[in-house]
């Protein structure tokens, strides 16, 4: 949007006077932040907000400006035109959006009087409707709301950062910004309250036609209902498109954009591929398009669902079915003259029977006749991953588009995986590499079928040119359906000659991108645990710093070494600075300090620091042993974990005495005639109410605890509660043929595999159990959880928390329990997975995080705990953060082998591939 006035261009020298009159102006993020000589701290207050669209931001400031600095108070506003379209888009956290400027009046005089003049001196330009705030008045663009000014951060129990204001007896209180006006019950309002919406007992009636029924979703362009057709009876779908939201370049709104769709469903009417159009009208300034109701699931929630079930991946044939009916879609919808520009997972709606439906087509693009068409809405936009390349540079509409988003489409049913790509920076490699690589083993199981391998590498191009025509598709599609469609080839064998490059390139990622200063945040995060605590494992530097001492303990040495030498220092620093200050002291393993402790002491014994050994178990012997949450995360669970480690590698007894008054705790809080646990309805917590069968939420860990402080102790009462977590577990076990999956929660549907809530936690445990035991039962259910892990290597992400790193680690963990080198060997496998998911930054091999797009450098959700993974695949030792596994007991080694080889059997049979004993 260069083409656009960025916001300051209409007061520059008047931003420049201020400077000269004693402001200071700063850039913090996107914001431009001007606070007068001497400004005051106020922790809290009401304050006001401005907004403005991409097009009317320079006026609106320049008309504000001398009226905020006139009155000396302290204000900012977005600072360029990206940031002011970041704020109006259409998936703008609605609690956010359209905030351009923020005013801090000092006193309530200065607030009164600012809303009216700001009122008056921007009355008649464009602007969206604030939703978390309260307009001066109706139509203004003028909103408050009461929130923090300098405000202060509190370290919740879950191990994140809070913006909070005080209440009236000093008690901080989260300064949460919902989509609806709610101020706290103490402050007073400022102006007199809004007159309240008179409303019917049937609901919102809109049009005098729609009674709208339930709200689907909601968004910042607008919602989406269910509603009742008062005319016909029938159930309508209803859509809103809100002013002044998503304003573009030619001062489009979400109203242009729905009612280019309504043309959309017109031009495509009667070919049964599009929800039927039944009218648009316009109420209170908002556009509303009111279509047929289709009762079904979009291909993305099919598709989380299939993998949240622990499903099998889609045979070759339903892939190819898929192919064939969207491509004759396709062509029914070009002939009509529209290109869908935005065919992805979320827009193809699958009904009980399976047909499939067209849906949110506002990016579409329609020819209306020989040489017309409409203008392109949303040029450079789409969905990443699924929309073609040159679609992002605005190139000329082409149909060529859409047969790229099909390419895309195929790949991701085929693998239930996004098809979005991280770029190489500077490329490196070509996009017809990276989705070979995709469509390849060790990406996905076994390689796709010949048919669909050949539509998905003919249809993921980058010159539009060479793109596979629909009539092809068609062809292959429909000849391969004609006979019987295999998978092709099997697994491929272990390679593992890129661990230096792999771990090289991380380390001096990270070693290159630090951030600078003094602050305790080594390296960004990004969403959630941009608040969380930034020196715990988790979200912070202490996984890293796990890392760097077993690197330094194992002796590396050479670059890697040398990278190793220059970070550890740094995150040292920087992470004990932080301790120095820290103002809550969590029990969590991951989500609080005991895993900072457990991270210390390895540090001070690899680098030659007692200071930091000391250090260590200062900190663990100051963290509560009595707790609400008895998990291993935040909880009891962890802390006892961690000061069980400290007691072995010390040899001090503190720690050890200490994890025992945890264990008592835990056992006193067990829900009463059950195993489980349940963490308080009245903790102020996220977790509150929650019953996990997890390893970082419930019994698994627990009871991973209990089974090491049982064998440090000796103690009979820590023992049994250790095996009934392991009956419980093995007794709601899922079974599907010889894997073995678990539920989250009771009465859940999610079967997810990963460490965290799923058979890679749960089996960490009962490998733990059998080892320790010797009874079979557990060790059956321990190499099922592994069979589970293996079944579902290619649906998971890289991390530790959610992926390939944890599943390996306990892969590791059951080759030890069990004496069989076979899991070890998966476990190098998903290794070579990491090394298939690599993306090179600046020439360096790195791994993305979760999210696929950006790097972490944490344990959880970030590189550490893939390193974490390499690095004992290497060297071997015990795994970081967790109670070691015991030596197998001896009365009952032989029933668990043999359990152990019938897995081993039954995994052959699913791969296709001879596994040894």
């Amino acid at each position: 949007m260069s083409e656009l006035p960025e916001p300051p261009s209409l007061v520059a020298d008047r931003i420049d006077a201020c400077r000269l009159e004693g402001w200071t102006v700063t850039r913090r993020d996107m914001w431009t932040v001007l606070d007068p000589p001497g400004r005051p701290e106020r922790v809290q207050g009401w304050k006001l907000h401005v907004s403005a669209t991409v097009w009317s931001a320079p006026e609106v400031l320049r008309r504000c400006l001398d009226i905020i600095v006139a009155a000396g108070a302290s204000f900012k506003f977005a600072s360029t035109v990206k940031d002011v379209e970041r704020l109006t888009d259409f998936h703008c956290p609605r609690g956010q959006s359209g905030k351009f400027i923020t005013v801090y009046p000092l006193e309530r005089a200065t607030f009164v009087e600012l809303a009216e003049r700001l009122h008056d001196a921007t009355v008649g330009l464009p602007g969206p409707v604030i939703l978390s705030d309260r307009a001066y008045l109706p139509g203004s663009l003028v909103h408050y709301r009461y929130g923090a000014f300098d405000g202060f951060r509190v370290l919740g129990n879950d191990g994140t950062y809070r913006d909070c204001v005080l209440d009236p007896e000093t008690n901080p209180v989260e300064d949460k910004r919902p989509a609806v006006f709610d101020p706290p019950a103490w402050a007073e309002l400022p102006f007199a309250a809004a007159p309240p919406v008179a409303g019917g007992s049937g609901g919102v009636l809109l049009n005098d036609r729609y009674e709208v029924r339930a709200a689907i979703r909601h968004a910042n362009k607008g919602g989406v209902y269910r509603a009742l057709d008062r005319t016909t009876g029938g159930t309508v779908l209803v859509k809103e498109g809100r002013p002044h939201v998503g304003t573009d370049a030619e001062h489009r709104d979400a109203r242009d954009y729905l009612r280019h769709e309504a043309a959309v469903l017109r031009q495509l009417a009667g070919l049964g591929v599009v929800p039927e159009f039944v009218e648009e009208f316009e109420q209170g300034g908002h556009a509303f398009l009111v279509e047929q109701y289709l009762d079904g699931r979009t291909l993305s929630e099919v598709g989380a669902a299939s993998v949240r079930a622990a499903e099998p991946p889609p045979e070759p044939a339903d892939t190819l079915h898929l192919a064939l009916r969207l491509a004759r879609i396709l062509k029914a919808v070009h002939g009509r003259g529209v290109v869908l520009r935005d065919l992805s997972p979320n827009n193809v709606l699958m009904l009980p029977d399976g047909t499939l439906r067209l849906i949110d087509l506002e990016l579409a693009a329609r020819h209306t006749g020989p040489g017309a068409a409409d203008p392109v809405h949303g040029e450079r936009h789409g969905t990443p991953g699924f929309s073609a390349p040159e679609q992002f540079r605005a190139a000329p509409v082409a149909a060529t588009a859409d047969l790229y988003s099909l390419g895309a489409l195929v790949l991701f049913h085929a693998t239930r995986r996004s098809p979005r790509l991280a770029l190489d920076e500077p490329p490196r490699r070509t996009l017809e590499e990276r989705v070979a690589g995709r469509a390849g083993v060790p990406s996905v199981p076994v390689p796709l079928s010949g048919p669909v391998h050949r539509i998905v590498t003919g249809l993921l191009r980058a010159e539009p040119a060479e793109r596979l025509p629909l009539d092809e598709v068609i062809a292959v599609a429909r000849g391969a359906l004609a006979v019987a469609v295999a998978p092709a080839g099997a697994d491929a064998p272990h390679d593992g000659g890129w661990w230096e490059d792999l771990v090289g390139g991380v380390l001096g990622h990270l070693a290159a991108t630090v951030t600078p200063g003094p602050g305790a945040r080594l390296w960004p995060e990004h969403g959630f645990g941009e608040l969380a605590e930034p020196c715990a494992v988790q979200h912070g530097g202490a996984g890293v710093l796990a890392v760097l001492s077993d690197l330094r303990r194992h002796g590396v040495a050479g670059v890697i070494g040398g990278l190793v030498d220059e970070l550890a220092p740094i995150v040292l620093r920087r992470l004990t600075r932080h301790l120095d200050t820290a103002p809550h002291r969590l029990p969590g393993l991951y989500f609080g300090f005991s895993g900072t402790a457990w991270a210390l002491y390895e540090a001070g014994v690899a680098f030659g620091r007692p200071d930091l050994t000391d250090r260590a178990l200062a900190l663990a012997g100051s963290l509560p042993t009595v707790w609400p949450n008895p998990d291993q995360t935040h909880g009891l669970a962890g802390l006892g974990t961690a000061l069980l480690h400290l007691a072995g590698r010390s040899g001090d007894p503190g720690p050890a005495r200490r994890a025992v008054r945890c264990a008592e705790a835990i056992l006193a809080a067990r829900d009463p005639g059950a195993t489980g646990w349940t963490v308080p309805a009245g903790f102020d917590s996220e977790l509150a109410g929650l019953r996990s069968h997890g390893y970082a939420h419930g019994t698994a860990g627990i009871g991973a605890f209990l089974l090491a402080v049982a064998a440090h102790t000796g103690r009979d009462d820590f023992a049994a509660a250790a095996r009934d977590c392991a009956d419980e577990l093995v007794a709601v076990a899922v079974r599907r043929g010889d894997a073995a999956y678990w539920s989250d929660k009771p009465g859940s549907d999610s079967m997810h595999t990963w460490w965290c809530n799923g058979a890679a936690g749960v089996g960490t445990f009962l490998a733990r159990a059998y080892a320790s035991t010797g009874e079979t039962r557990y060790g059956e259910a321990a190499v099922a959880a592994g069979r589970a892990v293996i079944a579902t290597r290619c649906d998971v992400g890289v991390s530790h928390c959610h992926g390939l790193a944890g599943n390996g680690e306990f892969l590791l963990d059951l080759a030890a329990a069990t004496g069989l080198d076979e899991f070890a060997d998966w476990a190098r496998r998903l290794a070579d997975r990491l090394w298939a998911e690599r993306v090179y930054l600046d020439g360096r091999p790195v791994l993305m995080n979760e999210s696929g797009t950006e790097f972490s450098a944490s344990y959880g959700v970030g590189a550490a705990g893939p390193l974490a993974l390499l690095i004992r695949l290497r060297y071997g030792g015990d795994r970081l953060f967790h109670p070691p596994v015991p030596p197998t007991a001896k009365a009952t080694t032989q029933g668990g082998a043999k359990a152990a080889e019938k897995a081993a059997a039954s995994v052959a049979a699913r791969t296709g591939e001879e596994v040894s004993i």
